[in-house]
């Protein structure tokens, strides 16, 4: 069965934790997306979020690939 992640970047009301082992949340791999993050790479970096046992990588990808009308739109606003 696969699971697909969906993030919703509107909704801040929704907070789920994403990486387990860093205790990091899907906001602030989204806040790190806002920010400009636009790889695995730079959200490892940020905030090392799919560092360790790598079983959050999955979904922080679908996270970066779901987020491109969130990160045009913030850039836009700066």
């Amino acid at each position: 069965m696969k699971t697909t992640f969906n993030a919703d970047l509107s909704n801040p009301a929704i907070t789920m934790l994403v990486c387990i082992c860093k205790g990091v949340s899907d906001r602030r791999i989204t806040e790190e997306i806002r920010r400009g993050a636009c790889t695995l790479r730079q959200i490892q970096d940020g905030c090392e979020a799919g560092t360790d046992c790598k079983c959050c990588v999955r979904q922080i990808r679908q996270m970066l690939a779901s987020s491109g009308p969130a990160r045009q739109s913030a850039s836009e606003s700066r």
